[in-house]
């Protein structure tokens, strides 16, 4: 974290957003980043601060980038002003969200840059990203993982210097841009944007040659590839950007090399670009997590062509929990209740995962997400959302419920605290759905179980919206979770 702080500090950073969730809280509120109620609208301030010549950083995990991918691919060819990085914490295994996410691939999607730097690399990452997206007039892809962000060196901060472009005044939106049409648009960006990216990925990778085998690494594994490679004496190609990655270099490094592995994660995305190299998709590495003797035996293995074979499946049982309910959560007799009740039950992102093992709810598919999913049940059913979760997404679904008339009870756990993400504090939604619902009703938590089933029966035996507000004050948990602070894909509840 010091060489990013040191880089942004550089660099005259003026504005930075976040969204909290597992890997990047820890790092947001270091840098004392203001909290933006989901990632498009940071991602939104930040074009906007970036449009009048303030040079910013959007901070946000790994699925929020599904969430913030309208505006950033529309950034792409609409230019920019200032320099506009947005950084995010990829969660490898995955250790504290649902799912494991490659956001590498938002590269390719968006014909924006990523770049994908080792921990002892992040100063030149990030002063690289400032400095191609102001001289580019583009957002710039900064991919670090959990094991880069919880690095916890104490070397110098080293850097090849600030480039002469971030040392002058910040620019801010051109117009002119509106002197072409949209296509026209796209076509400066191929002939203009493309190239530029595709000399300064050729130009910032780092090649060591020593033997007849190589390795490609990227990323958290790069630490890991440089003492194997020493080991061995294999060559090593590292690439700073992933996208576009440098195929002059790697061509080269191909055809000097008898056989090549290619060690990178979460998933084979290098690997997925090339012919004839070694990796996971050869069974070569492994899923998941790529450790030191993984690549030893990689290498030791590498002249054969394919080691594919059975993957053991993870299962629930077999992994002890890393965090339940905590001991006095006031929402505990709302979680019993709904494992009493026969009715399909959708649950949110945050707390309510910590339930699923009471069968307090059935079904959990992102932040916000869960009125949306429980209007689309045949009878009616229960949707259970958290106060942040319903400002995140989850309004949407509640306003399209009451406009079509759905059949659906609306559970908001009220906290006024992203509870699992460091009880960062929640806007008080309460006047807006005042506004929404007026015959809307409010419990006061803890409340007995009794209670609180009869009035979820009540909502579903009454056609059309049925929302309930259950108020309670949480209380910091004695045990976090020894492998992140949260454990749900956004981590907020």
């Amino acid at each position: 974290m010091k060489q990013i702080y040191q880089a942004l500090m550089d660099v005259g950073v003026g504005y930075i957003t976040y969204v909290p969730g597992y890997p990047v809280t820890d790092l947001a509120q270091s840098l004392g980043a203001e909290i933006a109620v989901n990632e498009k609208v940071a991602f939104e301030c930040a074009l906007g601060a970036s449009a009048t010549g303030v040079r910013s950083l959007v901070i946000v995990k790994q699925l929020g980038m599904n969430i913030l991918a309208d505006p950033l691919a529309i950034s792409a060819t609409h230019t920019t002003g200032a320099g506009i990085v947005v950084l995010v914490g990829d969660d490898l295994g995955p250790r504290g969200s649902q799912i494991e996410m490659d956001s590498r691939f938002y590269g390719p999607l968006t014909k924006l840059p990523v770049l994908d730097p080792s921990a002892p690399d992040l100063y030149r990452a990030v002063t690289e990203a400032f400095r191609a997206s102001e001289e580019l007039s583009i957002p710039v892809i900064l991919r670090v993982t959990s094991d880069v962000l919880e690095d916890v060196s104490t070397g110098p901060v080293t850097g090849a210097g600030m480039p002469p472009s971030l040392q002058q005044t910040p620019r801010r939106f051109d117009r002119s841009i509106w002197d072409l049409t949209a296509k026209g648009r796209h076509q400066r960006h191929l002939a203009n944007v493309v190239p530029a990216l595709s000399e300064a990925s050729e130009s910032s990778a780092r090649v060591e040659l020593r033997g007849n085998a190589g390795v490609i690494a990227s990323g958290s594994v790069v630490p890991l590839a440089e003492t194997v490679c020493e080991e061995t004496g294999s060559s090593l190609l590292v690439p700073l950007y992933s996208h576009p990655l440098p195929m002059r270099t790697i061509e080269r490094f191909l055809g000097m090399h008898r056989f090549v592995l290619v060690a990178e994660g979460p998933g084979p995305f290098i690997e997925s670009h090339l012919k004839g190299v070694r990796g996971r998709l050869t069974g070569h590495l492994p899923c998941g997590y790529i450790r030191t003797d993984d690549l030893r035996t990689a290498i030791s293995l590498i002249h054969i062509s394919d080691l594919r074979g059975r993957v053991e499946v993870e299962t629930a049982a077999g992994r002890p929990a890393r965090r339940s309910i905590c001991e006095g959560c006031p929402f505990l007799p709302l979680y019993t209740a709904l494992s009493r009740i026969d009715a399909p039950i959708a649950g949110d992102a945050g707390c309510t995962i910590l339930s699923l093992r009471m069968g307090a709810v059935d079904m959990v598919y992102g932040l916000g997400s869960s009125i949306g999913v429980a209007s689309g049940f045949r009878d009616k059913g229960i949707a259970i959302v958290g106060d942040y979760a319903l400002a995140h997404t989850g309004i949407q679904g509640l306003i399209n419920a009451i406009w079509h008339r759905k059949n659906v009870v609306v559970g908001v756990i009220w906290n006024r605290v992203a509870a699992m993400t460091g009880f960062q504090e929640v806007f008080d939604l309460e006047p807006v759905l005042r506004a929404l619902v007026p015959d809307m009703r409010i419990v006061e938590m803890p409340a007995p179980e009794q209670e609180i089933e009869r009035i979820l029966i009540d909502g579903l035996r009454s056609p059309g919206v049925s929302l309930v507000i259950f108020k309670g004050t949480c209380t910091r948990p004695t045990i976090r979770s020894d492998e992140g602070s949260s454990t749900d894909e956004h981590g907020i509840s």
